[in-house]
This record gives C-alpha cells, structure tokens and sequence, in this order.
C-alpha cells in the first residue's frame, strides 16, 4: 500500500509559480486531484461509497491530507468529481461511436451507443457499480444521476436524429426522456449485476427498441 505521502507532495514554501521536480503548482495540484479521483473511483467501483473516506482517498492516492482540502471542500464534493468522471469514461466513447455510424442511419446509431454502453461496463464494472449500484443507493450521487442520463440520451438523439432531439426539448420531451432513463438505468442495473434472461445481443437489441419506441425514432430510415 502506498504512503500517505510521496516526494511530489513533499511541496516546499517556494514562492508562487516556482516549478518543483519541473512542476508548476498548478500541474502538481492537478496531478493530485486526479489521483485523488483515481483513487475514488477506484474504491467506490470496487467496495462502495461507504469506502469513500478523506483518509482512505489520500493514502491510495499518495497524497498527503493536508492538500486535500485544498481540492475538495467535502468528501461529498470528492464522490460528485468520481461520478462526473465515471461518466464521462462512459459518454466518451459512445458518443465517439454513434457519431462514427450516425450516416448510417438511426437504427445503426442507436444500436451501437448500446452496444458501446455493454461494451465499456463489461471492460470496467466499476463504471457500471457507480452509475448504476451506487447512485440508485445514495443520496449525493442520486440528484447527479437522475439529471445526466436524461441529458445524455438526448444528446446521443441529437447526433441522429437532431429535430426530434428539439422535441424533446419541450416540456412533454422532458418526461418521456425521464421515463426511458429510468428504464434503461434499470435495465442496466440489472445486466451490471448478472441478470441473464437473454444473450447480450438480444438485451442491446431490446435496449435499442425500447429507445426507438419510446422516443418516437425513425427506425427505417
């Protein structure tokens, strides 16, 4: 197990803006909020969000405590950071394959962002314990969840199919995306958790369906 402490946190009283170990201050700050997150991400993914501690963070991290506070202002705003990165390890590529396929038509691009969505969970489960486990159970995560994947579904629409992606704007829009979220944030819940009715083809297929059908998609053409 890592130190509390290493050399890059051994941070000296150099004036502002001196480099140390040819860093600035403001890349050994960032180096350390990012193995801070790491460190999270790591440790909520793997044991849960009751395993998120200051401490816990900081000696997996190999970072000293008293820089802590200098980055985060709570444990809780540290647990936000670990989510919002959670998601964009999962919004990243899928939105990197839809927009690869999106000439292909719309059942071709939404196929494939569920396609990538079991492909990125399956390669990391700890991305599918925080976005689906955890942020269903806790109170910090939970507001977070429930707001970014009715964003993101409309924002992997909007690559396809940009007119209906402005319906959906609208007031109306708002609840059918809520509702298909929740669908989909259960269904991959459960297939996160090994829940097998079917083979993995046949779950991205119903998944796809479900998205077209509920939000109104052009399928053909």
């Amino acid at each position: 197990m890592p130190s509390a402490t290493t050399s890059t946190d051994v941070d000296p009283d150099a004036p502002a803006g001196r480099l140390w170990q040819g860093q600035t201050p403001d890349a050994r700050e960032a180096d350390r909020r990012h193995r801070l997150v790491e460190a999270g991400l790591e440790l909520v993914g793997t044991q849960g969000v009751a395993a998120l501690t200051m401490r816990a963070a900081c000696r997996d991290a190999s970072v000293g405590p008293r820089y802590f506070y200098d980055l985060f202002a709570t444990r809780e705003e540290l647990l936000e950071a670990v989510y919002d990165e959670t998601v964009d390890r999962v919004r990243e590529p899928i939105l990197e394959a839809v927009v690869a396929v999106a000439e292909g038509g719309t059942t071709t691009a939404i196929k494939t962002a569920f396609e990538t969505a079991v492909d990125v969970v399956e390669a990391d489960p700890r991305l599918g314990r925080i976005l689906f486990r955890e942020s269903a159970a806790d109170d910090t995560l939970r507001p977070r969840s429930q707001a970014a994947m009715p964003d993101f579904v409309l924002t992997v629409v909007a690559q396809v199919a940009p007119e209906r992606a402005e319906a959906l704007r609208g007031a109306a829009g708002g609840w059918t995306l809520i509702g298909l979220s929740a669908a989909i944030f259960s269904l991959f819940l459960a297939w996160s958790e090994g829940v097998r009715h079917t083979s993995r083809e046949e779950f991205i297929d119903h998944c796809a369906s479900l998205a077209a059908d509920t939000l109104g998609l052009d399928v053909e053409r």
